[in-house]
């Protein structure tokens, strides 16, 4: 199968308006008559499409909002912890588990963040809210932490 970028059709849309009725939330979408993809008018009403849009802003760039900009921040903030010697006895010392832990290293370390956040990478962080959250608290407290040593 090709790749689903070369399949995709490309066109900028301006939201119209959207309604919800019993079959979901329907979207309508205002697409120049120069922008509309030649295939798009042979495709039948009722086809199905997988769609990705992103909301530009007046320099036609991807707009992004305070929240994606916060998740990414923190998200970042994943990785760069994780460097810190400070954070793996922080890690070590706070640890659930009921065992001898020693975090001797950056992948050591990221490897318990992940197990204690619940997620196979940081960058899910990006999409799990709860995730999120538990680390949001978790460097809260090690900073806190570090404020007292």
């Amino acid at each position: 199968m090709s790749d689903i970028k070369d399949l995709a059709l490309k066109f900028e849309a301006v939201k119209v308006s959207m309604s919800q009725d019993k079959n979901g939330t329907n979207l309508r979408l205002c697409i120049h008559p120069d922008d509309v993809p030649k295939d798009l008018h042979q495709h039948w009403v009722g086809s199905r499409y997988m769609v990705a849009m992103v909301k530009l802003d007046d320099e036609d760039k991807p707009e992004i909002s305070d929240e994606q900009r916060r998740k990414e921040r923190l998200m970042k903030s994943a990785i760069m912890v994780c460097k810190e010697e400070s954070f793996w006895m922080y890690m070590e010392n706070t640890s659930p588990f009921k065992v001898d832990l020693k975090v001797n290293s950056e992948e050591a370390c990221a490897v318990l963040l992940r197990d204690r956040l619940g997620i196979d990478s940081r960058s899910d962080l990006k999409t799990n809210d709860v995730a999120l959250k538990k680390f949001e608290n978790l460097l809260m407290d090690y900073r806190e932490h570090s404020q007292v040593l």
